[in-house]
């Protein structure tokens, strides 16, 4: 049979190096690790969704707005080349007949202007009086556009960091079973060797030399598949980050003690104050509220100060500079009702708005309550996994000293080895799940 002392040191290579705290892994590379935290900054400085946000556009559109507050200048010139002569006609006495001078004009008079060059130039200045209330609002009401862009992006950016987050733990889950089945193949190419020694000396069967066989060309599968799966996830994060999608890197193990969550009455207050998706229905509701002030101001007629000048060289007859200063009065005293069926429908919107706010309320709430028992969930099947798993690995050497006192087979040893593995799987999937639901409770906590 195989020496004690042999199977000892085999056991405690793969109870070893299947363990989630060992010291061993990653430090090879150290200098390609990547922590969460760094993941996190690197998807917010460069995912290229994320700069698609539209904060800069709805910022210049506030600056735009309140060039509505200061003179409007319109410039019209028109420069073209008369095809006929222009002649205007005087007739006899148009201006008026006097005793003492009689008809003016004497005679008909005709005023030619040749066919030249002409041009036509207009400037108008209008500062509008009572349209600022109107252009107040709706500078206002472009304000909330940008809160309202600014939350949009929050919402995204939180999303964003949650998927980053799901695909760090989904790459340490990978890399972590990359680790356990490379440091189980060494364990059972050991235990091949031994055997085959053993079996040069009878002191084992055939079967279990095949056996250990079978189960490393099952391992070098395994560890295929779960290296192709790694290269997979390590691109899509790199995409997330908006890196090149071959950069190589390994991500750093999350910490073994679980933080303590907050209880869900504090968990739902928290949310309420912070998820952007509530604020965005406020803002809105604000927006539809200054969309009713503003369609009220239409009642109120629109008078400019206004002045022109107009010059009309290379025309006879015409004057050459004209200009004016005067009030522009536009204002539609009757239309038949419009202005009332549009504020009506204003009020309407404002009453939606405050029922969209309730109902994405009642959703965060929601997301909030099943994100709670979900990381209750996962916390509780950890520490159950944790049992199992210690359970398993005191089975595990009771069966080394079991084996090395030739009271069992090495079929035996060989189970409860493939027994301690799942319950360290377990415990793995379980760590990484509480993690998983610890980042969906943050994101409906509205946390960055």
């Amino acid at each position: 049979m195989i020496g004690r002392n042999s199977i000892r040191g085999c056991l405690l290579v793969v109870v070893t190096s299947l363990t989630l705290t060992t010291a061993a892994q990653g430090q090879e590379r150290t200098e390609n690790v990547l922590t969460l935290d760094q993941a996190i900054e690197l998807a917010r400085s460069h995912n290229r969704e994320l700069k698609q946000a539209e904060i800069h556009k709805q910022q210049e559109a506030l600056s735009e707005a309140r060039t509505q507050l200061y003179p409007r200048f319109d410039t019209y010139f028109l420069g073209s080349e008369l095809l006929t002569p222009l002649d205007f006609t005087i007739k006899s006495g148009t201006l008026g007949t006097f005793p003492a001078t009689g008809p003016i004009p004497a005679k008909d008079s005709v005023i030619h202007t040749p066919a030249r060059p002409v041009a036509i130039a207009s400037v108008t200045v209008t500062q509008p009086l009572t349209q600022l209330l109107r252009i107040d609002l709706s500078i206002k009401q472009q304000k909330l556009a940008t809160e309202l862009s600014q939350q949009s992006y929050l919402e995204h950016e939180q999303m964003l960091v949650n998927e980053v987050r799901h695909a760090y733990y989904a790459i340490l889950q990978s890399q972590s079973e990359v680790e356990s089945q490379r440091a189980l193949l060494a364990y059972l190419q050991e235990l091949r060797q031994l055997t085959a020694r053993r079996l040069q000396q009878e002191a084992v069967l055939k079967a279990d030399s095949l056996r250990i066989t079978a189960q490393r060309t099952k391992a070098l599968y395994q560890l295929t598949v779960t290296e192709d799966a790694l290269a997979d996830q390590k691109e899509a994060l790199n995409r997330l980050l908006g890196r090149d999608l071959l950069e190589e890197f390994t991500v750093e193990m999350v910490p073994a003690s679980l933080p303590e969550e907050s209880s869900l009455q504090q968990a739902r207050k928290v949310a309420t104050e912070m998820r952007p998706e509530i604020k965005a229905e406020t803002i809105k509701k604000e927006r539809a509220a200054l969309d009713t002030k503003i369609e009220r101001t239409r009642y109120i007629p629109d008078i400019s100060i206004q002045a022109n000048y107009l010059t009309t060289p290379n025309i006879s007859f015409l004057p050459q500079n004209v200009g004016a200063v005067g009030v522009l009065l536009t204002w539609q005293p009757w239309d038949w009702g419009q202005k009332r069926h549009n504020i009506a429908q204003k009020v309407d919107a404002e009453k939606q708005a405050q029922l969209s706010i309730d109902n994405v309320r009642e959703q965060v709430l929601q997301d909030v309550d099943s994100t709670f028992r979900r990381l209750r969930e996962a916390r509780e099947m950890l520490t159950a996994a944790q049992a199992a798993r210690d359970a398993e690995a005191e089975k595990l050497r009771n069966e080394m000293d079991a084996y090395s006192h030739q009271t069992i087979v090495l079929s035996d040893l060989l189970q409860q080895q493939s027994s301690v593995a799942s319950a360290e799987d377990q415990y793995r999937q379980g760590l990484l799940a509480f993690w998983r639901a610890r980042a969906d409770f943050e994101r409906a906590l509205g946390e960055e």
